[in-house]
């Protein structure tokens, strides 16, 4: 009996993923309380916020496409160049605040780096979680 890998909803993991970042940035508070001039905790709070931007502007792109796809009759060219036209400006946010950090002396560019990447860690992370649970459940279940 075959049933397709759990995959989340696009909605749901960006929730996953901003509560599990949130979490994380709230975990940095106290040593940014402690050491109030650390660039590299203050980066990484910033880099994780524009973290955080940057999937929700890609996650509303998706959900873009999808209703542009149930509207009208698009082609995979066409589908490409719009998730393409989505790109840019992320990648302009990205390239702008650590540019912006490299400028300021009160934020450290590899704590904003840091920030940056961890949203992407934690969807990885999250989506494989639980990819294994399901595969292990299932295993389990064939095992009986």
């Amino acid at each position: 009996m075959y049933k397709p890998a759990p995959i989340r909803n696009i909605d749901e993991q960006l929730k996953r993923t901003t509560g599990i970042m949130g979490f994380i940035l709230l975990l940095t508070l106290p040593g940014l309380i402690m050491n109030p001039g650390d660039s590299l905790i203050l980066g990484f709070i910033v880099g994780g916020i524009f973290g955080i931007i940057s999937c929700i502007l890609l996650v509303r792109r998706m959900n873009m496409l999808i209703e542009l796809m149930k509207q009208t009759d698009i082609n995979q060219q066409k589908a490409k160049a719009f998730m393409r036209a989505g790109f840019y400006p992320r990648m302009a946010l990205i390239v702008g605040i650590i540019a912006l950090a490299g400028q300021v002396d009160f934020l450290s560019i590899y704590g904003v780096g840091a920030g940056l990447l961890v949203p992407t860690v934690i969807t990885v992370v999250d989506a494989n979680i639980a990819l294994y649970r399901y595969y292990t459940a299932r295993d389990a279940v064939d095992k009986i």
